[in-house]
């Protein structure tokens, strides 16, 4: 395959040894927000993630080599050249019906699902879009979601990828959302997602950053995206929040949790929660984020639960361990 080709992406495999799975699976996923997926075999695991082709592509490949080497010195690497389509298609199969929570349930929109009495069930392709549900930092914004959405809220989803969260929220009872992206491709497929959830009236999706909002305040605002943008952001977002407002922010691990905090706090703002997973971290953020968030889930380090998946449709299994695919 010439290696001009923008349309292709790296998959890099890499086979350790069971015992040494998560580690493996962490690190890679601090290089790749993606996620990855996990091929389980007799004494061994093959952990693939998936890397676009960029001008920094090299430096990405040797500084994941050098941070594995040194924390399975077994590890054996293997990669190979994915156009962009066979790519696309390819990790599906990672891809099962999820029960996020015990209200949530996700159904690719290649599998059938039957909802029981009570479910919120979000019908998904994610496309080439971040946003499947199974990465650390999605699962717990959608967890966070289901505790502090309340009917006829309006809900801010900055950096919405997919749309999982927004459309998650509008499930969950809020009235308004309104879901940002700056990737062009990211707001077309939330879009999609929306029409194919019926619910085109509820979710506006729309290309750009906190300037897109034009002033307007909510009563909750998700953002999944990085330490440095919420950082950079924080006093806008503090600004975008209405009297009493909450923020969920969430897509850094542990080292990036203080720098986030004192950005948001220095605007006004309090932390009330962190919501933890393996090394990724979730704040929930607000001037009176006490009163919305049940007292058992405060506690800092509160690990978030983990969904399970069913991998032939019916009945979603009951939340438990992730395995993230390549989105």
């Amino acid at each position: 395959m010439n290696q001009e080709d923008p349309a292709r992406w790296l998959e890099l495999a890499v086979e350790v040894p069971r015992e040494a799975e998560e580690a493996v699976a962490d690190v890679l996923r601090q290089h790749v927000p993606g996620g990855v997926t996990i091929e389980e075999g007799a004494a061994s695991v093959v952990i693939k993630s998936y890397l676009p082709a960029a001008d920094d592509l090299p430096r990405l490949k040797r500084a994941v080599r050098r941070a594995l080497t040194t924390l399975a010195p077994s590890a054996r690497f293997r990669t190979r050249w994915l156009r962009e389509e066979d790519w696309a298609h390819a990790w599906k199969k990672f891809f099962p019906v999820l029960r996020l929570s015990p209200r949530l349930v996700l159904c690719p929109t290649w599998r059938s699902y039957r909802a029981r009495r009570g479910e919120a069930v979000i019908r998904l392709d994610p496309g080439m879009a971040f946003g499947t549900g199974q990465h650390p930092t999605t699962l717990m914004c959608l967890c966070a979601l289901e505790e502090l959405v309340r009917p006829g809220m309006s809900v801010l989803d900055l950096g919405s990828g997919s749309g999982i969260l927004a459309l998650a929220a509008a499930r969950l009872g809020a009235a308004s959302v309104l879901a940002l992206d700056t990737d062009p491709q990211a707001v077309e497929i939330a879009r999609e997602n929306a029409r194919i959830n019926g619910l085109e009236a509820v979710v506006r999706v729309e290309e750009g950053s906190l300037g897109e909002a034009q002033g307007a305040t909510f009563d909750l605002l998700v953002a999944n995206i990085s330490a440095s943008a919420i950082v950079d952001l924080a006093v806008a977002m503090a600004a975008a929040l209405k009297p009493g407002g909450v923020l969920i922010a969430g897509g850094f691990i542990e080292e990036g949790a203080a720098p986030v905090a004192a950005a948001l706090t220095a605007t006004g703002l309090a932390v009330e929660c962190t919501l933890s997973d393996g090394d990724w971290r979730t704040l929930i953020v607000g001037r009176q984020a006490k009163a919305l968030f049940p007292p058992a889930s405060r506690a800092a380090g509160r690990p978030a639960r983990r969904a399970r998946s069913s991998p032939s449709g019916g009945e979603a299994p009951s939340p438990g361990r992730s395995r993230p695919p390549p989105r």
